[in-house]
């Protein structure tokens, strides 16, 4: 059975899970999930943008999934699946309850107004994978992450000039965004120039964000973002194609920001692996493979009934003429007398 999370399933969020799947983002690679904490904030908002949890509770078996919402976007991020209880015969396997998690997941998501939702799995989880691609999620990019294990082999101490972001610079990301990016990527998370914006406040406590941006006007060479949790930070970049040289350079400079010596990671699209090279020049080393996907809903669109009966007809009204029989209209041109 399928149902909204319950103050009953905060002590089965407790107890350790047979099996669990993490999908980390950059969100949760700085700052830990905490399940049970995220249910509580569910059942305290309820269902919506924000977050969003389904509980399926079975015979000795209970599983849930959760997803985040984006910062004023009408998406959400599927971020934890787990299973609680002791496996049995004849009950339905883990990737089975999940798939319909999944399906119900989407559902709710259509009726509160969630137009994408979107899933970042481990290349290694392939059954996971495969629950996906039948609930109908499509892989659209595939992304590296990378983590600070070493010094700067080239020892190197020049630093990019670079720039605070300001608000003046949203149209010059999304124009440097448009020129790295390929088309299909651009279609599956369909951004604007206001997504690059950064949030006045945090959504989650102790989350920090910072931008910078390096070149003139709307004509940006590189831009560099890092965020910072309580775990690690991590950070991602866009270069121009004609300005991949500069790449150490972007990146000492981004280093240079940190004073702590919390964890560094770094998030790299396929699209950019020409990076990689200087990237581990200057100390990163590989650590995973992600598989980014993306679903589309259908959101309900509200209409009164009595709409249709006050809209004006599209097409006029016209009558057929009618084909009179023969004498019916005949008329007599001659004259009487």
């Amino acid at each position: 059975m399928m149902l909204p999370v319950a103050p009953s399933d905060l002590w089965t969020l407790r107890r350790k899970p047979r099996s669990q799947i993490m999908l980390y983002n950059e969100t949760l690679l700085a700052q830990p999930h905490r399940p049970l904490w995220f249910a509580l904030r569910c059942m305290i908002q309820g269902p919506g943008r924000d977050c969003a949890m389904v509980v399926h509770r079975g015979r000795d078996t209970t599983a849930v999934v959760q997803a985040q919402g984006r910062s004023n976007r009408p998406e959400q991020d599927v971020t934890y699946l787990a299973v609680y209880g002791a496996r049995g015969v004849g009950l339905p396997s883990d990737r089975d309850i999940w798939f319909r998690l999944l399906e119900q997941l989407c559902f709710s998501a259509g009726q509160n107004y969630v137009q994408r939702l979107y899933a970042s799995i481990a290349n290694q989880n392939v059954e996971v994978h495969e629950v996906f691609r039948q609930v109908g999620f499509q892989a659209y990019a595939r992304r590296a992450i990378l983590q600070l294990s070493g010094p700067d082999w080239d020892q190197g101490t020049t630093l990019a000039p670079m720039r605070f972001q300001s608000r003046r610079d949203h149209w010059a990301i999304h124009k440097l965004y448009g020129v790295v990016t390929p088309h299909q990527v651009q279609r599956a998370e369909a951004r604007n120039a206001r997504m690059w914006a950064l949030p006045l406040t945090s959504r989650w406590p102790g989350l920090h964000r910072r931008a910078w941006v390096l070149g003139p006007g709307d004509n940006l060479t590189a831009y560099l973002r890092i965020v910072s949790g309580s775990i690690s930070h991590v950070i991602s970049l866009l270069v121009h194609p004609e300005a991949r040289e500069i790449v150490t350079d972007i990146l000492r400079f981004g280093l240079a920001q940190l004073n702590d010596v919390q964890p560094v990671y770094l998030m790299l699209r396929e699209y950019q692996s020409e990076l990689m090279m200087p990237l581990q020049d200057l100390g990163f080393q590989p650590v995973g493979e992600q598989l980014l996907l993306v679903k589309n809903t259908v959101i309900p669109i509200r209409r009164s009934i009595l709409l249709p009966a006050l809209e004006p007809s599209l097409e006029p009204r016209v009558t057929a003429p009618r084909i009179s029989t023969p004498r019916e209209d005949a008329h007599s041109y001659a004259r009487t007398t």
